[in-house]
């Protein structure tokens, strides 16, 4: 992101303004917004294992989130229910290597926020930021990290607290100009910002955008930078689902070699089944599912109609659960 900013400055292709730091480390993100007003996760910065303990034991609060401050696809990200597990995640990670390759010499403890978890993509052009699509996960806890299990879309206009909340935050963080990627959690308080970054949404999310939705993440992207009015233009129609679209993520149980491969076969028939991204082959090696980034694949669902989407999502999750897409053979 550096780097972008430093070449869409010298190019006049309006970069953002302000530290870098806000817009990629964790604590810093959570700390602008505290101090600008806006609704925040409350937090802890700790290079020891003490002094983490320490906060949780005088938070007050149930439950916690331990991760690396700059940790991205869940890496590192531990829920802890008691202190005393806030101790084992501090343990666990403190000088392990994160994804980036970087030693974690720092975490981030937060009290864990309860509600349902969206993803919100969108557009800025000096300052006014224009939502394009939200997405809610689902997701489940193993071994006390979170697997993402579904994304489905949902339709903008069905939630303007978080567009309004959205807006709040990237005025905060000084994202004034192209696309944002926000993480945030609908508390019964309202919104609060779990991370955000100044780029599009990573992995299938602009595919998905583009066929779904009646505006596309790519094209704004594109245009806040070097065609501001065709931008104006086509943002003056809110965003709108012409279809549902469910992104199935696939977890593999146990590191070892790939047996048999029935992901194609158990799900290309559904009547919603857009394609799938599972090639392994028997003999291929697959890892553990413990984070995004080791999901063994994903199958994508779209469908006009929304009981039928609902259906056949239900129906690939629990031949999942089942074990019925893929056999692997742990390793000795």
């Amino acid at each position: 992101m550096e780097a972008y900013d430093a070449l869409a400055a010298h190019w006049g292709m309006r970069p953002n303004a302000g530290s870098l730091d806000v817009r990629r480390d964790k604590f810093p993100m959570q700390e602008r917004l505290r101090e600008t007003g806006v609704p925040h996760i409350p937090h802890h910065k700790t290079s020891d294992t003490e002094s983490a303990v320490a906060w949780a034991e005088g938070s007050g609060l149930a439950e916690f989130v331990v991760k690396p401050m700059r940790s991205f696809a869940t890496d590192g990200v531990s829920f802890c229910a008691t202190p005393d597990e806030v101790r084992a995640a501090c343990d666990r990670l403190f000088g392990r290597v994160d994804l980036a390759g970087e030693g974690i010499t720092e975490l981030l403890v937060q009290e864990r926020p309860v509600g349902p978890e969206y993803v919100v993509g969108s557009v800025s052009l000096d300052g006014s930021p224009f939502v394009v699509n939200m997405f809610r996960y689902t997701n489940e806890t193993i071994d006390g990290t979170p697997v993402y299990r579904a994304m489905t879309a949902v339709e903008v206009g069905d939630h303007p607290e978080i567009t309004d909340y959205v807006a709040r935050a990237l005025a905060a963080l000084g994202i004034e100009n192209g696309p944002a990627y926000s993480e945030l959690v609908l508390t019964d308080r309202g919104p609060v910002l779990v991370e955000t970054g100044a780029r599009m949404h990573g992995g299938l999310g602009p595919t998905l955008v583009e066929h779904a939705s009646t505006h596309s993440l790519t094209d704004l992207a594109l245009a806040s930078r070097v065609a501001p009015e065709e931008f104006l233009e086509r943002t003056r129609t809110a965003p709108a689902l012409h279809r549902g679209v469910v992104e199935c993520f696939l977890p593999s149980p146990a590191t070892g070699t790939v047996t048999v491969n029935r992901v194609r076969e158990a799900c290309g028939e559904l009547d919603s089944y857009l394609f799938d991204t599972c090639a392994q082959a028997p003999g291929d090696p697959v890892a553990k599912t413990t984070d995004l980034i080791t999901s063994y694949g994903r199958v994508v669902l779209s469908h006009e109609d929304p009981d039928t989407l609902s259906r056949d999502t239900t129906h690939v999750l629990s031949l999942d659960r089942k074990g019925e897409l893929l056999d692997v053979r742990p390793l000795d």
